[in-house]
């Protein structure tokens, strides 16, 4: 009986470090990823407002790849716009007409890129499906990758949703 306790005590400590230690390489992703230290390569387009990207994204830990590239993905969207490369894709302006729209919203925003469900009606997940965790891996530092994901945007959806949340202007309301 002992050993089953003593058993039980370690199994329990191991799974809480473990899970504690997850939560701290998140913690330290998000705050990377909050100086948005990324490059995007459009890979495709369809006419349904979708396109297909690939994220670089400066990361210490290669499991948050995937979440961190979908969060790049769609501030790169909003705030940059996408650069076409040949054929491939047309040029796009970025949603946010303002320089100055993520530090008005801010509070907005914060919630928006924090909530990871896809069920969260104000959560940045709906508008990214990843299609590859990992395509490209390549060392910058001693601790750090530069790893690319490959991902499709929603930028249709996305841009109703940010002008039904007056965050935005819709493209008919002119200047």
């Amino acid at each position: 009986m002992k050993k089953i306790l003593i058993f039980f005590t370690i199994l329990f400590f191991a799974i809480g470090t473990t899970d504690a230690q997850s939560k701290r390489n998140k913690k330290k992703a998000d705050t990377e990823t909050a100086k948005w230290n990324y490059t995007i390569e459009c890979v495709g387009e369809s006419n349904a407002g979708v396109y297909t990207l690939k994220v670089f994204s400066i990361l210490r830990d290669e499991s948050l790849a995937g979440l961190q590239a979908s969060k790049n993905a769609v501030h790169a969207v909003i705030f940059q716009g996408i650069n076409g490369q040949g054929s491939k894709c047309a040029k796009k302006p970025p949603l946010a007409r303002s320089p100055f729209l993520e530090a008005e919203f801010e509070n907005y925003f914060k919630e928006f890129f924090a909530s990871t469900e896809k069920e969260d009606l104000n959560s940045f997940s709906k508008y990214v499906n990843v299609i590859e965790v990992v395509t490209d891996r390549m060392k910058v530092s001693k601790k750090e990758y530069r790893i690319g994901t490959l991902l499709t945007v929603n930028i249709a959806l996305l841009r109703k949703t940010l002008e039904k949340e007056k965050i935005i202007k819709s493209l008919n309301s002119g200047f």
